[in-house]
């Protein structure tokens, strides 16, 4: 079992009022004097459109916004995160499962003092949930006991004192000592018994819930007596149903989503947001839906966005938008040409493509009717198409942004590996160090890949979500925006002006093995090595810190997202709702 830790972020903030009227007291810090650092960049092409890395300057700007600065600038300190921002989670190997299922049946029968039967029927009953177990039986035993198929020990009959000699099913006679009972009073030879589970076998997972074979008997086959009667064969498959059964039906796990994984993520303690669970075969997904993770948003406003992009549903919005119904079989027609003069291809209707009339009277001859406004029915068909098209802009603007950040995250894990296969030994090497010292880089690469996951999910709780709250729209924007300028900042930093400490870039003549070879070869001029390291530990500084802002401001929008937006329900000290 590999012990891991959730991405979840938890840094709560205090409530809105409260951080607002804090403000005041807070002081957003610059770095100190990165004037030399700057310099190496002041040449780009885009320098004059560039904040560039002015810290106090940038904030003056945002002054006036309306919302209170939530303290995610470049200059102020980190925070720690809460304890409770990791959510400790355990990842099951193939046949961890087992032993899992195990441990809890044993913990089960040091709590209630019950046989290891009986703590097994209970615990299946109760979905694994050892509390709602114990509870019901100290509530009422024989209740419990009646509900899971186990029967009263004061009823049971010893297979050794029996009073029928028959067998139920092959209705031969034996020996007492030859039939055996699962707990109740319906006795059968070991044959039978044999024959009766194996095709319990045969059917699949539901062998985990083996009953008497008696005609509505409830009484349920222990797990002990199961295995008395199997093959070896039989007995690998049994284990692997009583895996799946454990892992599928405790709410605590989640089966690994990819492919061929038989890995499962196990939480002592059930988080109550939805968390990204990473397993050790690299697939990350969302512990709660089994879907990609979406971490913050709920699982079914991601489903739900995730329908209508896979399906794209705006496509009936686009048809309407874009097209007319023919008059006469109302088939969808798209003008594609200048001409007024439309003919359905389903029914061959002619007709005017501005008023729908018909075009049989010769071209234009509906001139003096379609181009007189009039308050009819098909006034009101354009309100529909307005409010049609609305629609439709408003769902490409959230989608192209999600779309956007999507994209840009898998360029930042692609970086990642590039990074770690080319730069990362670069680095070691030009700056004479060691490859913790440039770790940082590694780290911001990372978050930016995570923050970008993260800010492409609030595009899409946006869209369904804030719609009619145009408090919460604003200050949600507003938070949004701090996160996606923080991430701005640090996506410069690592894809442009990293550049200014590697390697330049290769020829374009030159083939792959002659560029690495070069680059390879590649050390500072000797009177700019100094220069070039002293501007390296400025670079390193202000990343490692502009990491952290990121961080705070992504620990920031989720935890609002996840109290959906609570902060905004207390008004701000000082506005016109205060007053």
């Amino acid at each position: 079992m590999t012990k891991k830790s959730g991405t979840a972020p938890h840094l709560r903030l205090p409530s809105f009022d409260a951080f607002a009227s804090s403000l005041d007291a807070m002081t957003v810090e610059a770095l100190g004097d990165d004037a030399y650092y700057a310099s190496w960049f002041d040449d780009s092409d885009d320098a004059e459109n560039d904040d560039d890395y002015v810290t106090n300057a940038d904030d003056a700007d945002d002054a006036d916004d309306g919302f209170p600065d939530l303290g995610l600038r470049e200059g102020l300190p980190s925070e720690t995160c809460s304890a409770s921002r990791n959510s400790v989670y355990v990842v099951y190997e193939p046949g961890d499962d087992i032993k899992g299922r195990r441990e809890l049946i044993n913990r089960a029968c040091g709590v209630l003092g019950t046989s290891e039967r009986d703590s097994e029927a209970l615990l299946h009953f109760h979905a694994w949930n050892l509390e709602d177990a114990v509870t019901s039986w100290f509530e009422n035993e024989r209740k419990a006991r009646e509900a899971c198929g186990l029967s009263d020990p004061d009823a049971q009959t010893s297979e050794g004192g029996m009073a029928t000699t028959t067998c139920n099913i092959c209705f031969d006679d034996f020996e007492p000592s030859e039939l055996v009972t699962a707990g109740c009073s319906h006795a059968f030879c070991t044959g039978c018994w044999a024959g009766y589970i194996a095709s319990k076998i045969g059917e699949g997972l539901s062998v985990v819930d083996t009953r008497c074979p008696m005609t509505k008997c409830p009484i349920k086959v222990g797990e002990a007596m199961m295995r008395r009667f199997l093959n070896e064969d039989d007995a690998k498959k049994f284990d692997v149903y009583l895996g799946r059964s454990f892992v599928e039906s405790n709410v605590k796990i989640q089966p690994c989503t990819g492919i061929d994984c038989e890995r499962s993520i196990v939480f002592e303690n059930l988080p109550t947001n939805p968390v990204a669970v990473n397993c050790t075969c690299g697939k990350v997904f969302c512990f709660s839906c089994g879907g990609d993770t979406h971490h913050p948003i709920p699982c079914k406003v991601a489903s739900e966005w995730t329908k209508k992009i896979t399906l794209d549903g705006a496509n009936s919005e686009w048809m309407l938008v874009n097209t007319k119904p023919c008059p006469k079989c109302q088939r969808p027609i798209l003008k594609n040409g200048g001409c007024m003069h439309m003919q359905c291809s389903q029914c061959h209707t002619s007709f005017c493509w501005l008023c729908s009339s018909p075009w049989d009277a010769g071209p234009y001859a509906c001139s003096k009717r379609c181009n007189q406004y009039k308050r009819t029915e098909s006034n009101s068909n354009e309100n529909r198409k307005k409010r049609a098209r609305e629609s439709l802009e408003r769902y490409v603007f959230y989608y192209e942004r999600y779309r956007a950040h999507e994209n840009s995250g898998k360029k930042a894990l692609e970086d990642v590996d590039k990074f770690k296969s080319s730069a990362l030994g670069f680095l070691i090497e030009l700056q004479r160090t060691s490859e913790t010292q440039v770790g940082f880089v590694m780290k911001a690469l990372k978050q930016v890949s995570s923050s970008r996951q993260i800010l492409k999910w609030t595009y899409a709780y946006a869209y369904f979500e804030l719609a009619d709250d145009v408090r919460k729209k604003n200050f949600f924007e507003h938070v949004q925006g701090e996160m996606e300028r923080a991430l701005e900042l640090i996506s410069r930093m690592i894809e442009l002006d990293i550049k200014a400490f590697l390697p330049p870039d290769p020829d374009t003549e030159d083939d792959e093995k002659v560029a690495l070879e070069k680059a390879m070869a590649y050390r500072y001029p000797p009177e700019e090595q100094d220069k070039l390291e002293k501007a390296f530990e400025q670079y390193k500084t202000l990343l490692i810190d502009r990491t952290a802002v990121l961080r705070k401001s992504c620990d920031t929008l989720c935890i609002e997202l996840e109290n959906g937006l609570l902060g905004m329900s207390t008004p701000i000290k000082g506005s016109q709702q205060d007053a």
